[in-house]
């Protein structure tokens, strides 16, 4: 999943692809890409300048958020079972983890 601040992407374009990088990802890992998404994604995302990014472990039940800085990614956190959690840039919106672990089953 991919999300873009509404100044910076108003409205999605209807008769041509998106070009506007996104602020924030959303990568589920499964067995067969997880290393493919730390290794080539994770540093494409950086080069190209994606401001968040958010890996979800079904198998681990874990959410693990990051932030770009100086081209590098921080880790501000990491999450998991049944937390109740403000993940950034969606601090104003509460999450229940343990949904998303029914949801991947």
């Amino acid at each position: 999943m991919a999300g873009w601040r509404r100044e910076r992407l108003p409205e999605l374009p209807r008769d041509e692809p998106i070009r506007v990088v996104p602020d924030w990802i959303c990568e589920v890992h499964s067995p067969t890409t997880r290393g493919y998404d730390l290794v080539k994604k994770r540093p494409f995302y950086a080069r190209i300048g994606v401001a968040w990014l958010w890996y979800v472990d079904l198998e681990a039940r874990a959410v693990t958020v990051s932030r770009l800085a100086d081209g590098a990614w921080v880790e501000v956190a990491a999450h998991g079972d049944d937390e109740r959690v403000r993940l950034a840039p969606f601090a104003d919106v509460e999450m229940v983890l343990s949904l998303w672990w029914v949801a991947g089953k």
